[in-house]
């Protein structure tokens, strides 16, 4: 599958910003093609400012010529736009990139939150895969010995020694699991001590499937 269901979830996404919005920008490829042709909106004009969720984002949007801002200089977040790794009608997977903990902050937020993704994301029975955590490494064995039943790995870096560490000092902690309840599970992970922040989703708005020919609403 090319990009193009990628570009049209994107583009489908752009009809909901207006001038004077505050946009939380998600992270991921499918966000990318967003970031791009709100980049060009903005040289065409438009005026707005952005949160981004990742360095990846951060960057990309400065060389876009987006007006980047922190959580602590904006009033609100208008709307937030992010991609997935794995979704349904009612959750989603996030955190293949280990940006989760910021992209939960952000979502969770904003005034409203669309999320974006190509055809290949979409589950159709129960939520099952890999759930991504941040973890604080002097937690990380304690929560990886808690959590044993469901394989959990440090995830390692290809460009580097050593785990992946994330844009806030964690590392992320793999685990595969099927999600009958995704919302108590959720809650379950959150309230255990040492994992600052889980992928799973359950407070969204909207999610935008793009198509090669289009998109639709999940």
């Amino acid at each position: 599958m090319g990009d193009g269901g990628k570009i049209n979830a994107a583009k489908a996404a752009l009809a909901y910003v207006k001038s004077g919005m505050c946009i939380g920008l998600g992270s991921g490829s499918t966000v990318r093609e967003f970031i791009k042709l709100l980049g060009t909106k903005c040289r065409g004009g438009m005026k707005i400012s952005c949160v981004p969720t990742s360095f990846d984002s951060r960057m990309l949007a400065i060389k876009e010529g987006i007006a980047v801002e922190e959580t602590d200089t904006v009033k609100s977040i208008d709307l937030a736009i992010d991609g997935a790794d794995r979704v349904t009608k009612t959750a989603l997977l996030k955190g293949g990139g280990g940006a989760l903990t910021r992209e939960k902050i952000v979502g969770y937020n904003a005034k409203k939150f669309i999320v974006i993704v190509d055809e290949s994301k979409v589950e159709k029975g129960v939520l099952e895969g890999e759930v991504n955590l941040e973890v604080l490494p002097f937690a990380a064995p304690l929560i990886m010995r808690e959590l044993s039943k469901y394989n959990p790995r440090i995830r390692m870096a290809k460009s580097k020694l050593g785990p992946v560490i994330s844009d806030n000092g964690c590392f992320i902690v793999d685990c595969d699991m099927k999600l009958a309840d995704p919302k108590k599970t959720e809650q379950l992970l959150k309230s255990m001590p040492g994992i600052i922040e889980n992928g799973i989703f359950t407070k969204f708005d909207k999610i935008i499937v793009g198509t090669e020919k289009g998109n639709y609403i999940l």
